[in-house]
């Protein structure tokens, strides 16, 4: 794609990269906001089923019906973000950035709205309309995620200099892992103090400011303007060619590490509720070890890797080591301390690999909207499939067999990701003046086993 990237010192320039921190941040507080609520919206539904039964049910079965009802909750948001990928890309390119980011503010004010309602009417008298409700608003929330993050990405990109364009796609990862590290004490400590509706008015009130904001500084024409080469008719399938054989193994990558977060999402609030007698507000802030890990991890994997191919390749395998390792552990800790421990393990290992990857994939690639829609469609296919997968699982075959499984999943693309990068290796990237000077010459191709210059 053109784009005509403004100066790093622009003050518009900064303004658009705020605003789209803030959406991305805001984003993910509503995404994790629900999660220690989801217990009792699923929960709601579970003990009339016992009763109907009439007879006693095991813990292992009780807690698994329960954590496979709220896997289907969770997983609606990013089956509808994976569903619109393609769409973000498309109005991205033919509509504008701008235009998109806003749209996909308006749709999250009213997946806010709907959920605060949710919370305040429908789960009152409980029932099966409680988790119907609930995957209505994540679907419009997975809407204008989708939008958000694709927009947002090329927003930045015309907002910063190229040369400066790793670093600030690199730091926008750090508004998904603030919004993870906040929404999920906000969700368990305001569900607790007020109401299950409370976190989703604060969120809507600060979408509604996000948008005001939005119509205040985004008015470089710069923003607005479509790209100039979108592809058409057959031109498609090149196009998706060129950005699968980019960053498909990068995808790949991204969709079996964030599987492990996405299928504790469920697994563990239930899990620790029942084994530890975990209070609501313990539900939230239990999630604290892996969102602190998953923050340091993006900026300190961001400042090693500086745009050298070699060393995001060693971050990004080392990354799936560390989740594999995490994922292990999880379903082996006796305590909550060495939870916390295997916790941090799993969300080191996603961040890590998300720094290193995902900016070195966008800077590069031809049509850096379409390249975004692919890593969020990996990132939406593992909340979307994790979530139900493992509380099925969960329930066939227990906690530990499903962390395990994950776990070997991940060992084993990390050995076909390092094959990978010795076929096709990361460039080395620094210095260079638009991100891409290091593709297509295979003298500047940097192997696993050679040293970095």
């Amino acid at each position: 794609m053109t784009y005509s990237p403004l100066e790093p010192t622009s003050r518009t320039g900064a303004a658009a990269f705020l605003l789209v921190y803030c959406t991305l941040f805001l984003d993910n507080v509503l995404l994790t906001a629900l999660v220690p609520i989801l217990p009792e919206w699923s929960g709601a539904t579970a003990a009339p089923a016992m009763l109907r039964n009439g007879s006693t049910l095991s813990l292992a079965g009780e807690v698994g019906s329960e954590a496979a009802a709220a896997g289907a909750v969770l997983g609606a948001r990013s089956a509808a973000q994976l569903a619109c990928a393609p769409l973000a890309a498309t109005l991205t390119t033919r509509v504008g950035p701008a235009p998109t980011l806003r749209l996909a503010v308006l749709l999250l004010l009213a997946a806010a709205t709907w959920l605060s309602w949710c919370g305040s009417s429908v789960c009152a008298a409980g029932g099966a309309a409680c988790l119907w409700c609930g995957a209505a608003g994540r679907v419009l929330q997975g809407s204008g995620g989708a939008l958000g993050g694709v927009a947002g990405m090329a927003l930045v990109s015309r907002a910063v200099s190229p040369s400066r364009q790793q670093q600030a796609l690199g730091a926008s990862l750090g508004a998904v892992a603030l919004g993870v590290l906040v929404g999920y004490p906000l969700g368990g400590a305001t569900a607790a103090l007020w109401s299950s509706a409370a976190p989703f008015h604060l969120v809507a009130g600060a979408l509604l400011v996000n948008f005001g904001l939005q119509y205040a500084y985004l008015k470089k024409p710069e923003y607005d303007k479509p790209a100039v080469d979108e592809p058409r008719s057959t031109a498609w399938r090149d196009c998706a060619q060129g950005v699968w054989n980019e960053c498909g193994a990068g995808a790949g990558a991204v969709f079996l590490s964030t599987s492990v977060m996405a299928a504790l999402e469920p697994c563990l609030p239930l899990w620790l509720e029942r084994r530890f007698g975990a209070q609501r507000w313990e539900l939230g802030v239990v999630f604290l070890p892996d969102s602190v890990a998953y923050l340091a991890a993006t900026s300190v994997a961001a400042a090693l890797c500086g745009g050298r191919g070699l060393r995001a390749q060693r971050v990004a395998l080392t990354g799936l080591c560390s989740v594999a390792l995490g994922g292990v552990l999880v379903a082996r800790a006796s305590s909550l301390g060495a939870l916390a421990i295997a916790q941090a393990g799993v969300g080191a290992g996603v961040g890590a690999l998300d720094a290193a990857l995902v900016p070195a994939l966008l800077a590069r690639a031809d049509s850096l909207p379409h390249a975004a829609a692919l890593l969020q469609a990996a990132a939406s296919a593992a909340y979307a499939v994790g979530p139900v997968a493992a509380g099925a699982v969960w329930w066939a075959a227990g906690f530990g067999a499903t962390l395990r499984a994950l776990a070997v999943a991940n060992l084993l693309y990390a050995a076909l990701l390092y094959r990978h990068f010795h076929e096709r290796p990361l460039p080395d990237q620094r210095g260079s003046e638009d991100g891409k000077d290091a593709r297509g010459s295979g003298s500047e191709l940097l192997p696993l086993s050679s040293p970095s210059p």
